[in-house]
């Protein structure tokens, strides 16, 4: 068994000693989840090999949820924890995860406490009593905000083992472990590279926003916002980056005010639902062009080049489109609109057409 299972002492002697054991291993853990170049699984397996150092158990399992495929996928195993992996791999996994109370933010639980006799649960009937365990733990990992991020199951071939000093010792660190697991740290990361940002956030797969650890949210990136729509169109037609300026509603001196909206691909589809980073920041130069001659831009990229179609779209007469779109060409150093849309998504100087009312 791993860890340290010896039952030596008293339960008074084990109660006094947990909180100095779980200092020491919300330590070492945060030491891994510092470890320079080492990726989420390598982080992962050095924080089962620190808890099973402490901890008792025969076979362990960390996974990450992805909860709009309603998956556990396993960052790192130790043991013999082919059971687990197989349990977690049928479609009814994550629905017996949520009826016992797991996907919410509640203290970790012990096989003893599972309100059901064990044989009539599809985890232990099918899959963890025939590989001959008999006790365990199961603890959610959850992010600040009661985001569910992961799940951390310890098993072992001794129904006692582990108990309620063990658990003790989890609770205490189920918080750096989620960190740990969860992936929204290493995106704040690369997200430091756009120096200059002031909101973010992340979208998932489904269109939802997460938080992002370091940048607040910000209205505009709503759940169902149109920046958000428009990244992903954007993103989903580039190389995992995109740039554009976006209007705020908001008025500077009678002009209309942009911000700059930057957004780097993050998705790891056999890992969970995160799909991109979605940053604001300040417009920065726009080289003297106006938002209508910006919105021209925008509608270059989109493949829109001639006078007539620009007016239409953008609800003008052909007399200022065609004005505009002299600027625009202008203002890029542009021989042709071809070139001047190629400029245009390199530099981010454009306003997407499903920005506005008329796009």
């Amino acid at each position: 068994m791993h860890g340290a299972p010896d039952g030596t002492g008293t339960e008074a002697a084990a109660v006094t000693g947990w909180r100095s054991q779980a200092a020491r291993l919300r330590e070492q853990l945060a030491s891994v989840a510092l470890t320079p170049g080492a990726d989420l699984a390598e982080r992962s397996a050095a924080a089962l090999e620190a808890l099973g150092r402490v901890l008792p158990f025969d076979a362990a399992w960390l996974a990450v949820r992805d909860p709009e495929a309603h998956r556990h996928t396993p960052l790192a195993v130790a043991g013999e924890a082919d059971a687990l992996r197989s349990y977690f791999r049928t479609p009814t996994a994550d629905a017996e995860v949520e009826a016992l109370g797991l996907n919410r933010h509640l203290p970790p639980m012990l096989t003893s406490e599972i309100p059901l006799p064990l044989p009539e649960l599809h985890a232990w009937a099918d899959h963890l009593l025939p590989a001959g365990f008999r006790g365990g733990l199961a603890a959610g990992l959850f992010a600040p905000g009661g985001r569910h991020v992961g799940f951390l199951s310890l098993l072992g071939e001794d129904e006692t083992r582990p108990g309620p000093t063990d658990r003790r010792v989890v609770a205490a660190i189920t918080q750096v472990l989620a960190q740990g697991v969860d992936r929204t740290q290493q995106i704040e990361e690369t997200a430091r590279a756009v120096e200059a940002a002031d909101h973010g956030v992340v979208l998932t797969r489904a269109g939802d926003v997460v938080p992002l650890p370091g940048l607040p949210d910000h209205r505009l990136l709503s759940a169902g916002s149109r920046i958000l729509s428009a990244a992903a169109h954007e993103l989903a037609r580039s190389e995992g980056y995109a740039g554009f300026l976006a209007p705020t509603d908001e008025r500077d001196g009678g002009a209309e005010r942009l911000v700059r909206v930057t957004v780097l691909e993050c998705a790891v589809p056999a890992l969970d639902h995160l799909h991109a980073a979605v940053l604001l920041s300040a417009p920065g130069g726009t080289r003297g062009l106006t938002p209508l001659e910006l919105r021209v831009l925008g509608l270059l990229v989109e493949g829109v080049t001639q006078a007539p179609a620009i007016a239409t779209a953008l609800a003008i007469d052909e007399r200022t489109a065609t004005g505009a779109l002299r600027m625009t060409l202008l203002a890029m150093r542009a021989p042709n609109v071809t070139a001047a849309a190629v400029h245009a998504v390199r530099t981010g100087l454009r306003i997407p057409p499903q920005l506005d009312d008329h796009g």
